[in-house]
C-alpha cells in the first residue's frame, strides 16, 4: 500500500470518527463552529447542558462578553460558569477521620417529647 493511499485511509477514518462524535455534522461546519471566538446563548446552554432560559435569567451574575446589545460566551466564560456551580461534598473527605457512618452514629434523639395525635 502506498503512503498516499495509507494517508487517505487515515483521513477517511478520522472523518468517520468526527462524524460519529458530532452526530453527522459536516466536518467543514464543525471546523467553522470550533473556530468561533464566542458562542451565543443557545450554543452556550447546549455546551453547559442547561436550559437557555436559565442563562438569560442569570446573565447579570455570570461571566460573559457583551458587544453592544450582543451577548457572547468564550470558552473561558463557560468554564468559569461551570466552576461557579461545582459541588464538592465535604462528607468522607480523606484525612478528616470522619466518615459518613461516624457522623450518623453521633446523632442522638432530642430530649423534648413530641405531642402525638390520637386520631
Amino acid at each position: 500500500m502506498s503512503t498516499a493511499a495509507h494517508g487517505g485511509l487515515d483521513l477517511q477514518g478520522l472523518t468517520a470518527v468526527l462524524r460519529l462524535l458530532t452526530g453527522g455534522e459536516d466536518v467543514d461546519a464543525l471546523a467553522r463552529r470550533l473556530d468561533t471566538l464566542h458562542v451565543d446563548y443557545a450554543e452556550a446552554a447546549r455546551r453547559l447542558n442547561i436550559p437557555e432560559k436559565w442563562l438569560r435569567e442569570r446573565i447579570s451574575s455570570l461571566p460573559h462578553r457583551k458587544m453592544g446589545k450582543f451577548v457572547g460566551f468564550a470558552e473561558e466564560d463557560l468554564r468559569a460558569i461551570s466552576e461557579m456551580y461545582a459541588v464538592r461534598p465535604a462528607l468522607g473527605t480523606p484525612g478528616t477521620g470522619h466518615s459518613r457512618s461516624e457522623k450518623f452514629t453521633a446523632l442522638t434523639p432530642s430530649r423534648r417529647s413530641r405531642v402525638r395525635s390520637t386520631s
